[in-house]
């Protein structure tokens, strides 16, 4: 046996009954200890990724603390309100998956004498499905998640005055180097340069946003606990890692705003020329954020925060890949497909430089295989 979590490790547990049965993490043996002995041991399911955001935010306070900075406010309305967000797909897309779930069946089996009553069958499929411990869970993940995000724009705003704009000539020599002296988005242009299909990447590049709440709903239900836990420290750690600290070390603005910041020959203006014209007959949702990000950096709006390397857009649809390979290989199949759409519309939208998502790639990569090998060798610790 590899793990803990594995579903034949809890079945061997779960007939001992009692707390043995929720310290597996199996969600239907987890129902049969009290409530607050699953809330208990829902907390120490969770208690990586508490230790992992909780740690975030305290460097975030503490930063704060040194600096005086007002905007290192790592908890704030938005957590709140990104939390209920959150919360309300994650929880209602599996209410309404096992409603429909329980009640199909049984209105095709109304003649049925054999059928329990009811009201006993909902009580059992209940504790199976909405145990104390998982409702627990989920209600963890997406606090814990919403104070994340929080923590992740508090940092990103205070980006350029603690870490100026320095690496964008860098970058843009380096991706130059590594495709044969050409600027990346020259070698897709003769492919990707037509508006329909720009207006395409444009759309795909902004459902990357409905992914987030999905993934969480479905990670933070699935009975699958390793995958669960892998995926859920991997996406912590990639907002904390890549979109924090790998930012800041290597803060750039990206091809965009290139020529706003360099104040020299800009290599992109070609291709944000192209978006323009495309523009101006179909809105780009780049174009329109690309702006508004600026305007906030110019000090006309609210500033959000700009940064390009590494590319959290490209991060996310790898880390969706990597756990879709594990449950289904089309599923992997598609979610790698879309990454690789995400890449070329993060280039050929003007967002980042092509080493922003290779560096992402390989990154996230590394963070799967190293939080894998942490929970592989806390499952051997605990079984010996």
């Amino acid at each position: 046996m590899n793990s803990r979590y594995s579903l034949e490790a809890a079945d061997r547990l779960g007939a001992a009954g009692g707390a043995a049965a929720v310290e597996v993490q199996h969600p239907g043996a987890s129902c049969k200890a009290g409530s607050w002995e699953q809330i208990r041991s829902s907390v120490r399911e969770n208690a990586p990724l508490l230790a992992v955001v909780g740690t975030y935010i305290v460097t975030c306070l503490a930063v704060q603390a040194a600096t005086g900075h007002p905007d290192l406010a790592p908890i704030n309305d938005s957590t709140v309100a990104v939390g209920w967000r959150y919360l309300f797909v994650a929880a209602g897309l599996p209410l309404g998956y096992h409603l429909i779930h329980f009640v199909l069946p049984r209105l095709r089996r109304t003649d049925d004498p054999r059928r329990a009553p009811l009201i006993e069958e909902w009580t059992e499929y209940r504790n199976r499905h909405f145990s104390v411990h998982r409702v627990m869970g989920l209600l963890i993940v997406c606090l814990s998640l919403a104070a994340l995000l929080s923590t992740f724009w508090a940092f990103k705003k205070v980006l350029p005055v603690f870490s100026p704009f320095v690496w964008d000539p860098s970058m843009m020599r380096l991706d130059r180097a590594l495709h044969f002296g050409a600027d990346p988005w020259t070698l897709l242009q003769p492919i990707l340069g037509h508006p329909a299909v720009t207006l395409l990447l444009d759309r795909l590049y902004y459902f990357w946003f409905l992914f987030i709440p999905l993934m969480i709903a479905w990670m933070g239900w699935t009975r699958d606990r390793r995958l669960r836990m892998q995926f859920l420290l991997t996406y912590a750690l990639c907002w904390i890692l890549l979109g924090t600290v790998l930012a800041y070390w290597l803060s750039s603005v990206g091809p965009c705003y290139y020529g706003l910041v360099e104040g020299a020959l800009d290599p992109f203006a070609p291709l944000m020329g192209y978006l323009y014209g495309v523009h101006a007959q179909v809105p780009l949702n780049a174009l329109q954020v690309q702006e508004w990000l600026w305007s906030g950096y110019a000090g006309l709006g609210p500033f959000e925060g700009i940064s390009a390397m590494p590319s959290l857009h490209v991060a996310l649809p790898v880390l969706y890949a990597l756990v879709g390979f594990r449950v289904n290989r089309w599923l992997g199949v598609g979610f790698a497909i879309y990454a690789f759409l995400i890449l070329l519309g993060s280039v050929h939208l003007g967002w980042h430089y092509a080493i922003d998502g290779y560096v992402s790639v390989l990154a996230v990569i590394a963070i799967w295989k190293l939080v894998g090998y942490f929970l592989d060798r806390e499952a051997l610790r605990a079984e010996g």
